[in-house]
């Protein structure tokens, strides 16, 4: 049985070690860099402050995490007007999301990005945006496969990322 909950502070290292792994598995076996190394858990725990935190679980086994927030993340421009569509639409920011890799390609990404899906709507918010690695091919191809837009390529010095955006 898969469920996503929302996460207490006190399951927050569990959501570090998932990333930090997650990190360490994209380097080693995709070649991406952009999360490795992973930053400190402290600097980690501060990046998850204001936003709420949840942890994708299968069998009652912590297994992945993302985070939604109604605050975009802190690299994202004063002016995005390039890169987002809607601008006059509140929003919902989903970040941080990340499947151990035992889990991977068995269809979890996909049940969890609908279930993303619906969490943005329930709260009454008519969009949600996010980025991921501009250099990761088939996340790209696996997001727009679950409808969200390409929005443009914002360039953070260490990695380039590709804004999505759905507007439901």
């Amino acid at each position: 049985m898969r469920e996503i909950r929302l996460l207490a502070e006190d399951q927050y290292n569990a959501v570090y070690s998932i990333m930090a792994l997650a990190g360490e598995h994209m380097h080693r076996v995709l070649g991406l860099s952009h999360w490795h190394p992973f930053p400190s858990s402290e600097r980690f725990l501060e990046h998850l402050e204001g936003k709420e935190v949840f942890g994708i679980f299968q069998d009652n086994l912590l297994i992945g995490t993302f985070n939604i927030s109604t605050q975009p993340e802190p690299y994202y421009l004063d002016d995005m007007s390039a890169y987002w569509s809607g601008l006059d639409l509140e929003t919902m920011y989903f970040s941080a999301y990340a499947i151990l890799p035992a889990f991977q390609q068995q269809g979890i990404g996909s049940w969890c990005m609908s279930e993303v899906d619906q969490l943005v709507q329930e709260r009454g918010y008519p969009q949600v945006r996010f980025d991921a690695v501009n250099t990761h091919p088939k996340l790209k191809a696996f997001y727009r496969k679950n409808g969200y837009e390409e929005r443009g390529v914002l360039d953070l010095g260490r990695a380039q990322v590709m804004c999505f955006e759905k507007i439901f």
